[in-house]
């Protein structure tokens, strides 16, 4: 990896750019669950639900290869120029997809988006792990003595990290509000092209506002016992959404609900992953001890969450309101999203979505936040040539 000089981070624009960025992300994926009426209406397309469930589903396959390629491609770029590629990526692959001429040029167009959506999910919070971690340590060296700083690194690292997610169900909401307004015939053009100009907006912000040579300490090699994932996990992890999906294409084919069958289609495989790569990045990670404390914990890393519980109320609030299933289903979509990129990155680098800072970064974040560089660490003793190799004290006085 290219070594990297430290400059100031993004300040207090840091959580507004983490929101847009991950509601820009996620668009692609938090917006196809609105297709299926404009999908039907695509001449000579004659897609069934099922079918454009099945189509919708390959994003969440790119997904799965983004996610795993994102530390390598950080350790290889560094985090920002990686940051920046995946960006340029889905937002070409997007705006390609408003151009598909033919299902499966939709399908093979959506995963190669869902690749920058991978890529992009978890440098982007480590970007913002790492910048808050360093405004936090800064702002206690610069602090009155005396007089402590509003919040530590390591709480406003965690404020970031529960408040920058919340830009996946803002984009949920955009793209259902949006689908809405427009007439059905080419609907799901104009969203998908729309994501393409959110993807623009996003490019051109991150050149502005991200700090240049950001470190990637949340991203380094294991030294602490976490395991990165092999390959054996993203074969299986694509087996699971493969498999699943094509259980829902095939199987469910008789539920009487539309919206249920193109749903079951789209995102049987990433309920699935959801669940099982929490569970298994859970306990290889050793955060927990026997079966009851890693299913506990997988429940609650899936349930207990900002995004979870703003879209639990919209569902709960949209049904006492006597909303059709066509309301609900796209809401639930978005929480389906948020769990899938959430799994996937505990799999895949852990560290990111740790609530504690990482040792190292916690020692060193003192001096990289003002000096703009690692303070050198003073140097080794050498026993001198006089030294027998023993070291040996003084024998302490009896006690009376």
């Amino acid at each position: 990896m290219p070594s990297d000089t430290v400059t100031p981070p993004v300040g207090r624009s840091l959580v507004p750019l983490g929101l847009f960025l991950l509601a820009a992300q996620s668009y692609q994926l938090v917006a196809f669950p609105n297709f299926l009426d404009s999908l039907q209406t695509e001449p000579g397309w004659h897609l069934s639900p099922s079918a454009a469930g099945l189509i919708g589903s390959t994003a969440f396959l790119g997904v799965l290869a983004g996610v795993h390629a994102a530390v390598a491609l950080a350790r290889r770029l560094g985090l920002r120029q990686a940051t920046l590629a995946a960006l340029l990526w889905l937002t070409l692959w997007s705006g390609a997809c408003a151009l598909a001429t033919a299902p499966w040029q939709l399908g093979l167009l959506s995963m190669l988006a869902g690749i920058g959506t991978g890529v992009a999910f978890p440098l982007t919070l480590s970007l913002v792990k790492d910048s808050a971690t360093r405004i936090g340590a800064a702002r206690q060296n610069a602090a009155p003595k005396g007089r402590r700083a509003r919040a530590d690194a390591a709480t406003r690292a965690r404020r970031s990290l529960a408040l920058v997610p919340l830009g996946i169900p803002i984009a949920g909401f955009v793209a259902q509000n949006t689908a809405g307004a427009l007439p059905v015939e080419n609907a799901w053009r104009l969203i998908t092209a729309m994501g393409a100009g959110l993807g623009i907006i996003a490019v051109a912000l991150c050149l502005w506002l991200l700090p240049r040579g950001t470190d990637v300490s949340v991203l380094a090699p294991d030294q602490d016992g976490h395991r990165e994932p092999g390959r054996r996990v993203i074969v299986w992890t694509g087996a699971l959404v493969i498999g699943a999906n094509l259980i829902a294409w095939s199987g469910l084919t008789g539920l009487a609900s539309v919206d249920l069958r193109f749903n079951a289609a789209l995102s049987a495989g990433a309920v699935v992953a959801i669940f099982v790569v929490a569970c298994t990045a859970i306990h290889r990670n050793g955060t927990s001890t026997s079966r009851s404390e890693t299913a506990r914990a997988t429940m609650a890393f899936i349930l207990l969450y900002p995004p979870v519980t703003v879209l639990t109320a919209a569902v709960v609030l949209s049904l006492l309101a006597g909303q059709p299933l066509s309301f609900v289903m796209p809401l639930i979509g978005v929480w389906i999203a948020d769990g899938y990129l959430r799994s996937l990155t505990l799999c895949a680098a852990p560290r990111v979505l740790e609530l504690r800072s990482h040792p190292a970064l916690q020692e060193r974040v003192g001096t990289l936040a003002d000096a703009g560089h690692i303070t050198p660490l003073p140097p080794p003793f050498h026993p001198g040539p006089a030294c027998d190799g023993e070291f040996t004290t003084p024998p302490r006085p009896n006690l009376p």
